[in-house]
């Protein structure tokens, strides 16, 4: 290849005008050889090179080594010549970029002495993506997860994540020209090298893939926050936004949001509706949604023109409140003297605006000092008490320290007065008056806040937020899926009506199909369910099926620590695990202090089944009325004169071993059997 030789203008004329007057000067010849260049290499690599450079006649400057995809420049190496004829030793690093194909790249080397007199010489290098055996996850915490190849530059781990989690992805050296590369997260995008950690989040906590494309950057998963299908914008790691144009009554569905289910509502924009959308309660207009996933709510504002609105000579717009002793979702929220913090109140009616609060829990009962300001998220057209008045006698307006001891416009609560814990306060501005008028209300207890769970769609009923109910209709084998319910790795499900896949979280229903009350206790972390005919327990048809009840000591569940005793309110439905066959798990335990799952006594057991979940009906196996000992089981069990099911004579469980307890009546309901057979 040929060497081109370059002289600068600026340095060339006046150059060129010396020598007509000194034949001497000496512009010098660079000179240099390229060895140990390799024509292949990867992204991400360190290119070694190595260059003898040598002027005879002027000093060397600089050799610089230049990388350039296409056109562009994207990488340079300076090394400073200092002695003519050496070989000097550098390495240029090939960036890694998202997107960027295999080809030929080109390294020029540039050599230029001290009169500025260069040589350079251009070397095609042909760049391929590294081919990495695996990655390795870092979260934030320092755990570390492997990630394997699962196709054409894809790398996946799947694992029990928190929803939310940051962390970065380690690629490992390839070749020996090659570096550890560090996947980091900037200007919302996965880049090599990036100080931030990527900010991976999933629809909801619990096992899911984490992955990376090494060629196209891709990562996953980054939920996609949406309100009726619109994506919300990311402001920041926590926060997105959206504008909407609203009228009252309108529904917001959100998508992508976890644990929605517990996100506060505000009431004075929005109610919950049960199928877990949201019914818009202001007034029609623009408004910009900002989704706060930390705090769990949504942030309002209304818009004039596509910008936060700000109050109007005619009393349109928007009114905000700034200060100290309220805030949302609550008090930990306070937007205190922050004017970007501003909250602004719902437009409710023509020129009359809304602000709700709860005593203790978004307004203090003691101690506000807050006031109300025109300017969108400013400190201008402040509401003094010339501007608002107020004849509540709870909550009074600022009219100077000299005048009530209170700067003008702010609001406190007077001497002697105290607000209600959990009582309602809306506070409502009406423009329509010169003056405009604050009106304080005492709107009763705030009701219970029920924080929904879905069961396949369908919200579960509670009344303590504890205990979720809901009655429908399940097939054998299919999948059950509990929305807005995390953790689903520490609950209890009965082993005879449910299987947890831990590692896929799938959870699938074991019983027979037909109609059944699933239960889910948060406190207790259990899930459980009982067959139904339509809204009460079912009872055990003439055909075999439906359901049969245990009752008794010695058996319990989730653990020996809840025994059923002869409590009829605690009598057990077996599940009716194929057609006329019932069936109760469980692993063998001592009467106190039983882990969850060890549902029979070791030393002890006497119970009774019944066709109802009550008195009557009895199953008695020593009158020979509906069972008797299967084959087999007569070393474990016997029937008392009672008709109880007991351990037989010298017989002891094992504990920790599982057992599984099964009434077969496929031969008809007064011809059953029982059995207990250690599995």
């Amino acid at each position: 290849m040929k060497l081109k030789y370059f002289l600068p203008l600026a340095v060339a004329l006046p150059a060129m005008l010396a020598s007509c007057s000194d034949d001497d000067e000496v512009l010098g010849n660079p000179v240099f050889n390229y060895t140990d260049a390799s024509e292949t290499a990867h992204f991400g690599d360190s290119l070694e090179f190595t260059i003898n450079a040598s002027d005879a006649e002027v000093p060397l400057s600089t050799l610089k080594a230049q990388l350039f995809f296409g056109d562009e420049m994207v990488e340079q190496t300076v090394i400073r010549t200092k002695v003519s004829g050496a070989d000097y030793t550098g390495k240029i690093y090939i960036p890694y970029f998202a997107n960027v194909p295999d080809g030929t790249a080109t390294l020029k080397v540039v050599l230029q002495n001290i009169n500025f007199t260069v040589s350079e010489k251009e070397y095609p290098v042909r760049i391929t993506h590294p081919d990495f055996p695996y990655l390795t996850l870092r979260t934030e915490e320092g755990q570390e997860y492997r990630m394997e190849k699962t196709g054409a530059d894809l790398y996946s781990v799947s694992e029990r994540f928190p929803q939310k989690f940051k962390g970065y992805i380690i690629a490992p050296k390839v070749g020996e020209n090659g570096n550890e590369l560090t996947f980091g997260y900037e200007n919302s995008a996965v880049v090599i090298g990036a100080e931030g950690a990527i900010p991976f989040s999933s629809a909801k906590g619990g096992r899911f893939a984490v992955e990376l494309n090494t060629r196209t950057f891709e990562a996953a998963p980054f939920t996609v926050l949406k309100l009726n299908g619109m994506e919300l914008t990311s402001i920041d790691d926590n926060t997105a936004s959206t504008d909407l144009t609203l009228s009252t009554g309108d529904v917001i569905t959100p998508e992508g949001f976890s644990n929605f289910g517990q996100w506060w509502i505000d009431p004075d924009y929005f109610t919950r509706n049960d199928d877990g959308s949201l019914s818009f309660t202001a007034k029609s207009g623009q408004y910009r949604i900002i989704a706060d996933q930390k705090m769990q709510y949504f942030r309002v504002q209304v818009l004039q023109g596509g910008s936060p609105a700000s109050f109007q000579a005619d009393g349109t717009g928007a009114i905000w409140a700034i200060g100290e002793g309220f805030g949302k979702p609550s008090l930990a929220n306070a937007p205190g003297w922050t004017t970007e913090a501003a909250v602004c109140l719902a437009p409710v009616a023509d020129k009359v605006y809304q602000l709700t609060l709860v005593g203790g829990k978004t307004i203090k009962t003691s101690g506000i000092n807050f006031k109300f300001f025109g300017e969108a998220l400013g400190w201008g057209n402040e509401f003094d008490d010339a501007k608002l008045t107020t004849s509540s006698p709870l909550i009074q307006i600022g009219a100077g320290t000299d005048v009530n001891g209170h700067d003008k416009g702010n609001l406190f609560i007077p001497d002697g007065v105290t607000l209600k814990d959990n009582e309602i306060y809306v506070l409502t501005i009406d423009c329509n008056a010169t003056p405009a008028v604050l009106t304080v209300t005492e709107a009763g207890e705030q009701p219970f806040e029920e924080i929904p769970v879905f069961c396949n769609g369908t919200k579960m009923t509670t009344g303590d937020n504890a205990v979720y109910t809901l009655v429908t209709d399940l097939a054998q084998n299919s999948t059950v899926i509990f929305d807005t319910l995390d953790g689903l790795e520490e609950y209890f499900f009965d082993p005879d009506f449910m299987s947890y896949d831990s590692d896929n979280d799938v959870i699938t229903f074991l019983p027979v199909s037909g109609h059944y009350q699933i239960t889910v206790n948060k406190l207790a972390k259990t899930v459980g369910a009982q067959r139904f005919d339509g809204n009460s327990p079912a009872t055990l048809k003439e055909d075999g099926t439906g359901a049969i009840y245990m009752m008794g000591w010695g058996a319990g569940s989730p653990s020996l620590d809840s025994q059923f005793g002869w409590d009829t309110g605690n009598a057990y439905g077996l599940a009716e695990i194929s057609p006329k066959v019932y069936r109760f798990t469980g692993y063998a335990g001592p009467e106190k202090g039983s882990e969850t799952g060890q549902r029979l006594r070791t030393d002890y057991i006497s119970v009774k089944f019944f066709h109802q979940k009550g008195w009557g009906g009895e199953f008695n196996p020593s009158q020979n009325t509906g069972l008797t000992i299967a084959a087999g089981s007569e070393k474990l069990i016997k029937a008392n004169p009672d008709g109880n099911i007991e351990l037989a004579a010298g017989a002891t469980l094992e504990e920790g071993a599982l057992y599984e307890l099964t009434i077969d009546l496929s031969k008809g309901n007064n011809s059953g059997t029982i059995s207990l057979i250690k599995k």
